[in-house]
């Protein structure tokens, strides 16, 4: 084992359905004895979102400070626009949005010995948003003061 251990997340399956229960184990394997705050399991939902923008004017090294920088919708709004405006490239940008997850509080704050099991169990709402574009994940923490927490995090498909 690599560094002060591990935690592993056991399911029976990976696809599940709004309304259906997630069970399952989370195993920790230590080292040592060690001191933490918790042990916690989420259930977390992300999408990412990509903003382009098109960059009008000389390429961005050479652009002077305060150039111009029009979104692509501005552009498809005006055909004018269009044929005057030079293309250089475009300005990709993303971010993650992290819908409101779900968190478990598997163990408090203890010593943890070097090998544990929790059971647990998730009841996924039925008002989840079930997009594709919606990526779903299990998360078990031990959260441990001071030091790097010690994580595992397995994809799920809510359908």
């Amino acid at each position: 084992m690599f560094g002060r251990g591990r935690i592993d997340i056991s399911i029976p399956k990976t696809g599940y359905a709004a309304g259906d229960t997630i069970c399952g184990t989370v195993t920790l394997k230590l080292n040592k004895p060690t001191r933490a705050r918790k042990m916690t399991l989420s259930l977390i939902g992300e999408y990412i979102t990509a903003v382009t923008a098109r960059v009008i004017g000389p390429v961005p090294a050479a652009r002077p400070k305060g150039g111009l920088l029009w979104t692509r919708g501005q552009m498809l709004q005006s055909d004018e626009t269009r044929k005057v405006a030079p293309i250089h490239h475009y300005k990709k940008s993303a971010k993650t949005v992290r819908l409101s997850g779900f968190e478990e509080q598997l163990a408090g704050e203890m010593e943890y010995s070097q090998s544990s099991e929790h059971h647990f169990e998730i009841k996924i709402t039925t008002d989840m948003p079930t997009s594709a574009v919606v990526n779903w994940y299990l998360v078990a923490k031990l959260d441990i003061p001071h030091r790097r927490d010690i994580t595992k995090k397995v994809p799920i498909t809510v359908q």
